[in-house]
């Protein structure tokens, strides 16, 4: 009789040991792949790999810089985080990162006389606020009419970024100037910076807000239903928790946290809106949350790391005249061997039974 093999993917509890040891076999495979890349084109592969570490980690500047590139994605990771937690899966990060820096450019424009401490706090309520609509949308029409919110969310990303470049193609648009943006802000919209670096007050909000979100999911009952919902919706309804009112708030939240990204971006470094504030923060967000593993304090290594890869790989390119196609291959590589990694060390192949 022939018999037919059926196998079966589960999840497995891994421990601190095997997990940090996936992290290191992961590094070490990326880094070999990664030479090899190097090598093709013809750079020096010892020197070029020496530019990353130093261009990410050698140095007190450059360390600082690597945090300065992380804040961004401590926050749209940490948004995509607590969404993810819930099950609910929210694709909108960068939609709603420029929601919260258009409020913040308004208010930078038009409210630049109030007292900075002041200011400050309007630009994070502004911003936050703003984020939060836009994720609050997508969180009620999957509540009240059940649909999809992936499909809305990324239909807003478009919808947002055209809005923003109609507005710097137009009302907003400097006079004279032939970019799309606005004219620079006065600084007394500024965040303040410190260490005599770039990093700014967006990344010890950041910092402040991991520690408040492992809070509220782990301390709060808005947390425990939140992360009950995540877990199994079904038996969450059961025991009486209200999932619409969990989505809508869940969106909400991640869309606030995501906006504050955009608002302390745009404030803290660039003092102007531009389409290219953002390389992409809200979607690579949502590989922070994951490498992260859906932890707020996860989040912050994660997002450490990719702002090191990114910062290093900037060096390399510069230094070693490794193409920029190529820099970006090798940023993409090193996340997709954490992430199957990753997924090695929480899932595995069992075989079931033959039948036949």
């Amino acid at each position: 009789m022939i018999g037919k093999t059926i196998f079966k993917i589960e999840r497995r509890e891994a421990g601190y040991l095997a997990q940090v040891l996936s992290v290191v076999i992961a590094l070490i495979i990326s880094l070999i792949i990664s030479a090899g890349l190097i090598a093709s084109s013809g750079a020096n592969v010892s020197g070029a790999l020496g530019a990353l570490f130093k261009g990410s980690l050698g140095s007190k500047d450059a360390f600082f810089e690597t945090l300065v590139q992380a804040s961004p994605i401590i926050l749209t990771g940490l948004a995509m985080a607590i969404a993810f937690r819930g099950k609910v899966w929210n694709i909108g990060g960068e939609g709603q990162f420029f929601a919260g820096a258009l409020a913040t450019a308004w208010i930078c424009m038009n409210m630049s006389n109030l007292p900075q401490p002041l200011l400050i706090i309007v630009v994070v309520l502004a911003s936050m606020i703003a984020g939060g609509i836009w994720g609050f949308i997508p969180g009620v029409l999957k509540a009240k009419l059940g649909i999809s919110e992936i499909i809305v969310t990324v239909m807003m990303n478009y919808i947002m970024q055209y809005f923003v470049s109609y507005l710097l193609n137009g009302p907003w648009q400097g006079k004279g100037d032939h970019f799309l943006q606005t004219p620079r802000f006065a600084e007394s919209t500024y965040l303040p910076t410190f260490f005599d670096s770039r990093i700014h007050l967006g990344f010890w909000l950041a910092l402040i807000l991991v520690a408040a979100i492992y809070i509220l999911l782990w301390k709060t009952p808005l947390g425990y239903e939140i992360r009950a919902v995540g877990d199994n919706p079904t038996t969450s309804k059961y025991k009486g928790i209200s999932i619409n009112l969990v989505v809508m708030s869940v969106m909400a939240l991640s869309g606030a946290i995501a906006g504050l990204a955009g608002g302390t971006e745009l404030a803290g470094l660039h003092h102007r809106l531009r389409l290219d504030i953002s390389t992409g923060y809200g979607y690579t967000g949502i590989l922070i949350a994951l490498l992260g593993r859906l932890s707020p304090i996860g989040v912050i290594p994660a997002a450490v790391f990719f702002g090191a890869l990114v910062n290093g790989s900037t060096s390399m390119q510069i230094r070693y005249d490794v193409p920029v196609a190529l820099v970006y291959s090798i940023q993409g590589i090193v996340i997709v061997i954490l992430l199957i990694a990753d997924a090695l060390t929480k899932y595995r192949i069992r075989r079931v039974h033959n039948v036949g």
